[in-house]
């Protein structure tokens, strides 16, 4: 295991999104590794030896300024995933993420490290991708005074992720979806190797780079081999079943509507649809993440081992 060294406590991280799957991860990440972190939070938090909690959001532009505040790394997290209209992800991830810039940069920030998604390489499929695509240009087509690192992950899983457990509580009824295509292909990460290559990021090593990272496999994976990697042996018999985009675009733009009516987003959505469906979600090798401090631990068998270890020890398999 590559061992990542303890910083002293005058470096303070600004950390955004704190309070999700991701961020959650990444927090703990933060304090292991000895920095002092201010966390943005819609709500009340525990105190946490090394966090400061900063009241506000991605809309309040007094909150980001006290967040980023005496801070030499901001790491930018936070974000909408799902949303009722297409202007509601860039109303919050766009707008919101140049108020946080313009903040460290007024604060003399020293290193931005922003995290995007490997969606926002095709933005035409997705108003998140969208989004997550135009964040990026404000970092890359502005110069400021700061150094930025963006970084893309892929399909995210492990304890605390609740989107994919949708999908392997299909495994006890013997199948697995794959949207669009079986033959279809997709990088992923563990939350865990994540959370340690941002904290690996913060030493501002890899300058005005847009990084693509997984767990280190070529080429990624189908669905075929999310099921060769289930632990347990009454899983062996799951098949993967191909859900086509005319069917899952249908249920997707019925629940726009849906939506709009109650005032509700829904993950699945037309835009979500096309983007479940596109057939290539993997690394290119030429963006990979590297870094001397960091290696993912977790391989895929083991890191949906731990994962499935987790919900069940949580009641929720």
């Amino acid at each position: 295991m590559v061992k990542q060294s303890k910083k002293t406590a005058t470096q303070t991280i600004a950390l955004t999104g704190a309070t999700g799957f991701v961020g959650g991860h990444t927090l703990t990440a933060l304090c292991e590794a000895g920095y002092h972190v201010k966390a943005l939070t819609r709500r009340q938090q525990l105190d946490m030896p090394g966090v400061t909690w900063i009241d506000g959001s991605l809309t309040d532009g007094e909150s980001l300024a006290k967040l980023v505040e005496g801070a030499d790394v901001l790491v930018h997290l936070a974000g909408l995933t799902k949303a009722i209209t297409r202007d509601d992800f860039f109303d919050i991830n766009v707008a919101g993420s140049k108020t946080l810039f313009q903040a460290a940069q007024t604060a003399n920030v020293k290193h931005v490290v922003h995290v995007s998604s490997l969606a926002a390489r095709e933005p035409r499929l997705s108003h998140y991708g969208a989004s997550k695509a135009g964040t990026e240009l404000l970092l890359t087509a502005r110069k400021w005074s700061f150094s930025w690192s963006i970084i893309r992950p892929p399909a995210i899983y492990g304890p605390g992720d609740t989107e994919i457990l949708k999908l392997f509580k299909a495994t006890k009824y013997g199948f697995l979806p794959a949207p669009g295509s079986k033959a279809n292909r997709f990088s992923m990460i563990h939350v865990a190797d994540l959370a340690r290559a941002l904290v690996s990021a913060c030493d501002g090593s890899n300058k005005q780079a847009v990084l693509e990272i997984d767990d280190g496999t070529p080429a990624g994976y189908a669905i075929k081999d999310v099921v060769a990697s289930l632990p347990d042996s009454n899983t062996k018999n799951t098949k993967t079943v191909p859900v086509p985009f005319a069917l899952l675009g249908v249920v997707g733009g019925f629940n726009d509507l849906l939506a709009r009516m109650l005032s509700k987003p829904f993950m699945l959505t037309l835009s979500t649809a096309r983007y479940l469906c596109h057939p290539d979600w993997t690394v290119k090798e030429a963006r990979r993440f590297k870094h001397k401090g960091w290696l993912p631990q977790f391989d895929l068998k083991a890191g949906l081992k731990d994962t499935l270890d987790w919900y069940r020890k949580n009641d929720l398999l």
